[in-house]
């Protein structure tokens, strides 16, 4: 295969082969210079001197003599103009619209374009724009009168900055293309070059058509394009790909159009589209496509093209390991790496936090608790730390970042202060460097080559090459702003910092060393401009990603940029589309990879592109072979996956229960038991535990404990002095209950305030639902009600016969509440959530089959087991309890259980009938008795080696376990 580059050296060297030392050769990037030097060498038969070669841009810079500004530099410089047009504008505000606005500036100077009659246009468009009915007669508001200000003010300011650069011998590259096109008579006249060849372009502006026409007129010119009759004639009028090159053809009368070739209708192709379940499935695929490729050929020329350069990291990982070398041109996107990770975290913490009224009165900058854990949970600071956990002169402050995490859960700080951080750290220079507050850009720059020595030590220390290329990529551009900021009065704010250092990070590249004509090429897509291979592997061949999606990127409404011919997405649609296509003219082999529809992230429908070759390309030239594919995952190898988690009762298990047993046997752990035993089994027996972590919303389990602890709080008093509880107590704790509940919130909370948010209408329900219970206790029969018992345990022992054994369970129960109203002792459980008094019923024929296997009796059973404790401790210690209750005989006492639910306190508490019934059905069984068969039952069931511990079957009760990611539900 002959590419268009060794095509257009060899013509060149025939051509001029006297004075080719004299040529000045442009094409359209620095790669294709690259390329196009290797062609000549080969070309040349002898060793020549090479001719000047440029990419388009660097050859504008060269004949412009000026010097082209970095973007932040042109928006600083533009901003001091404005400034003088407008003495308020607000930087922040400025700069969010200043790159853009530039970006517009250098379009209209690279197309030539009379400014004076577009901002005249532009005036007016603003003026009908302006112009309302409504409004007539009537001020314009002050938000409306800046933004028509400022369209006022940019013709002002283009000049401007036109005259002060132009002071300074510099220039923006629009600007460069202007003053070059303007002068390009004069340069053609004095230039030192025997001839321009400009070889590969398309989609040129109005100025490099100008300078390039111009100089044809001069004899001074040749142009070599590279076009194709499938896209250039009449029949391809439709086919945006020829739009520019077909204009260039009928106008420029050019004596000979070279080259026009008719290769994609007639040449053998093989073209295999390939649907990809996911984005990153794409990069294995180009793998094993090279992979296949190579096995045919192993000098191939291949290249992999990325339209998206996410993606180069999957496929650098997915290159075959016999692939001897491989060149990679784009570079790797500084925002893919993690330090660029680290730093956007340390701005997410200086930027998302709150200002906070203290009760000094003073208000405090605080960093909000998951941006901090975030950052210092990052891979690069627990590198750090394990250093400096290593570092024996730094004993002092070994475990200091996981022992600041660790605070920050303890004391629940869902906010917390830059000063509070450091001095938890002990002064540590990690947390000066991350947490001191930030005024303006001189604090984060000094911040910033802080971080970077602290990691520096760290990665010198490690020898990881490429962690230390990062640093000394992010030093260079904290060094260059730096620089560009030294030197100004005004203070750029942490925002405006962060946009121009982002504004960096994006056009910075990390560079691969590899060998620049190895076989392989790994590159985005312009940087294929014109360059062939044989053998194409594209991928994200989707809508919006090849072509890019329709976006204006203009300050410039739709119709200024087509009145005034500046390019809009049809132009850029049309480039790409030439691109795709001379692509595809000399290649063989062709892979197109798509991302299928159904995939979430990075999917959509496959390119028009793929449609085109499909249904126009492919039926027009009988020589393509093409396939429409789907890629499939083959498993190579499968692992059974057992669903279940089974734990046999080994005898170490069955002695851990027994002890479990014997520590004591309580409510939520006999229903517990019941609902999952594997559960049981993770909490009590492998003590698995919950990874606490800051809370800013308060739990249901928290909002529980506020509501227990305002009660025990009023009712304590009436426990110790033995007082019964009559209705002018229950007023004063009405009256004292808004104020109480804020106290206890502020207690459970720790740092999550009952002011802000959800926690303030928690507070508001919690008060209310308090409220509400004390009315009701206020006028009920109940008073008065004598407080026996306050978040007490009841405890007895039950002797169990398991086998040869008897095993002393310990039954027990903690208690809110015990308290006497006339002849009824009641123990009684506080419940937060509903519950209804058809949860608390049971059929006394249920009791042998379900009662103590079914999960819907968990509420009953808890009563249960508190009414069998509370009968047999009256019955062998009746004094533990019965200390506040010597107005009344113990004989007259009816001991029961209940529950009061604070979402069902209309029936007051809810009590169940436990009647257990003998075999026939008809004779009542002793409560105590029943109880302990039942109990005895239960616990020879736990203590049985031949039923295994097992996760339940009930999805319900997965719903809030801990455990649920364990037992994959």
């Amino acid at each position: 295969m002959q590419t268009f580059l060794e095509l257009s050296a060899k013509y060149i060297y025939e051509k001029y082969k006297e004075n080719i030392s004299e040529l000045c050769v442009v094409l359209p990037s620095r790669r294709a210079s690259f390329f196009f030097k290797t062609a000549l060498a080969q070309a040349a038969p002898e060793p020549i001197w090479s001719p000047e070669v440029y990419a388009m841009e660097d050859f504008i810079r060269s004949l412009s003599k000026t010097d082209v500004l970095e973007p932040i530099n042109l928006q600083l410089e533009l901003f001091d103009l404005m400034r003088e047009q407008d003495p308020k504008l607000d930087f922040d505000n400025f700069v969010t619209w200043a790159g853009t606005l530039l970006e517009d500036f250098s379009r209209i100077d690279q197309n030539l374009v009379d400014t004076k009659k577009l901002f005249e246009y532009l005036g007016e468009a603003k003026a009908l724009e302006r112009w309302d009915p409504k409004f007539l007669g009537k001020e314009l508001s002050p938000t409306l009168k800046k933004y028509f200000s400022l369209w006022d003010n940019i013709e002002k300011t283009y000049h401007n900055l036109q005259k002060r650069l132009l002071e300074n011998k510099q220039a923006y590259t629009g600007m460069a293309f202007r003053k070059v096109a303007k002068d390009i008579d004069k340069i053609a006249k004095e230039s030192e070059c025997h001839q321009f060849i400009f070889i590969g372009l398309n989609s040129l502006t109005r100025s490099e058509e100008k300078i390039i026409r111009a100089l044809l007129k001069h004899d001074k010119a040749e142009v070599l394009f590279d076009t194709d009759d499938f896209f250039m004639d009449e029949q391809g009028l439709s086919n945006r790909a020829g739009s520019f090159l077909r204009k260039y053809k009928s106008t420029w009368n050019l004596p000979e159009w070279r080259w026009q070739q008719n290769l994609l209708l007639t040449d053998e192709k093989e073209i295999n589209v390939i649907g990809v379940a996911n984005a990153s499935m794409q990069g294995k695929l180009a793998g094993q496509l090279l992979q296949e490729i190579r096995e045919q050929d192993k000098h191939a020329q291949t290249a992999i093209v990325l339209p998206d350069e996410t993606l180069l990291l999957p496929v650098l990982h997915s290159i075959p390991e016999d692939v001897p070398t491989y060149n990679v041109t784009m570079g790797l996107s500084f925002r893919g790496t993690p330090l660029f990770n680290l730093i956007d975290l340390l701005f997410e913490v200086h930027l998302t936090g709150v200002t906070q009224l203290q009760e000094s009165g003073y208000k405090v900058y605080q960093y909000h608790h998951l941006s901090v854990t975030k950052l210092l949970t990052h891979p690069f600071i627990r590198r750090y730390e394990l250093y400096l956990n290593d570092d024996p002169e730094q004993a002092k402050y070994h475990g200091t970042i996981q022992q600041v995490l660790d605070k920050m859960v303890q004391e629940n700080k869902v906010l917390i202060t830059a000063q509070e951080l450091i001095e938890l750290s002990q002064h540590h220079l990690l947390f000066e460097t991350l947490f001191r507050t930030w005024r303006d850009c001189d604090d984060i720059i000094v911040a910033m080559y802080e971080l970077i020595e602290l990691l520096r030590q760290v990665y010198t220390h490690s020898r990881n090459s490429i962690e230390t290329e990062y640093l000394y990529i992010f030093y260079t551009l904290v060094k260059r702003l730096d620089t560009i900021f030294d030197c100004r009065e005004h203070k750029i704010s942490v925002r405006s910092f962060r946009k121009f250092l982002y504004e960096l990070i994006g056009q910075t590249r990390l560079p691969f060393s590899g060998e620049p004509i190895s076989d392989v090429q790994i590159m985005g897509m312009l940087e294929t401009r014109a360059l062939d291979f044989e053998n194409l592997i594209i991928l994200s061949v989707n809508e919006n990603v090849l072509p890019a999606p329709k976006r204006q990127e203009s300050l410039m409404p739709y119709d200024v940029l087509r009145e005034f011919g500046l390019p809009t997405y049809a132009e850029t649609e049309g480039a790409m589309a030439y691109n795709f296509y001379r692509l595809l003219q000399r290649a063989k082999k062709v892979n197109l990879l798509y991302v299928l529809p159904s995939d979430t992230y990075g999917s959509g429908e496959k390119s028009r592109f793929i449609l085109q070759l499909q249904n126009d390309l492919a039926l027009r030239n009988p020589k393509i072979k093409f396939r429409d594919m789907i890629a499939a995952v083959e498993q190579q190898e499968t692992r059974k996956y057992e669903e279940d988690i089974v734990v046999a009762k080994s005898p170490e298990t069955i002695a851990q229960l027994r002890q479990e047993l014997e520590r004591g046997l309580y409510p939520s752990h006999l229903n517990m038991y019941i609902n999952c035993s594997l559960q049981y089994y993770f909490t009590r027996i492998a003590k698995m535990q919950e990874v606490d972590e800051v809370e800013e919303q308060l739990g249901a389990d928290q909002f529980g404990t506020i509501v227990h602890q305002v009660l025990e709080d009023f009712f304590r008093p009436h426990e110790q002095s033995g007082r019964p509880i009559l209705a002018g107590h229950v007023e004063q704790m009405l009256q004292a209950l808004p104020e109480k509940v804020k106290a206890e919130f502020s207690k459970v909370t720790l740092g999550a305030k009952p002011e802000r948010g959800m926690n303030y209408l928690l507070y508001k329900v919690a008060v209310e639902v308090l409220d509400k219970y004390l009315q009701k206790l206020k006028e009920s029969d109940e008073l008065p009600l004598y407080v026996l018992r306050l978040e007490e345990t009841l405890a007895t022992t039950l002797p169990v016969q398991v086998g040869d054994e008897v095993v002393n369970v310990r039954i027990a129960g903690k208690a809110d509440r015990i308290d006497l109203t006339g002849h009824e002792l009641r123990v009684i459980d506080y419940k937060t959530g509903k519950v209804e008094q058809n949860q608390l019923r049971i059929k006394p024929e249920d009791v042998e089959l379900h009662f103590l296997t079914d999960q819907k009796y968990g509420k009953a059973r808890q009563l249960w087991l508190y009414e069998y404790v509370l009968k047999r401790v009256l019955e062998d210690q009746p004094e533990t309890i019965l200390r506040n209750a010597g107005h009344i005989s113990p004989l007259l006492i009816s001991p029961k259980s209940g529950i009061l639910s604070f979402r069902n306190l209309e029936p007051g508490v809810l009590s169940s009938e436990f009647n257990f019934m003998e075999a026939d059905g008809a004779t009542p069984k002793d409560f105590v008795e029943a109880s302990e068969q039942l109990l005895g039952d239960f616990v020879r069931r736990m203590l049985d080696p031949e039923e295994p511990i097992q996760k339940t079957r009930d999805l319900d009760v997965c719903q809030w376990c801990a455990y649920r990611g364990i037992c994959a539900r």
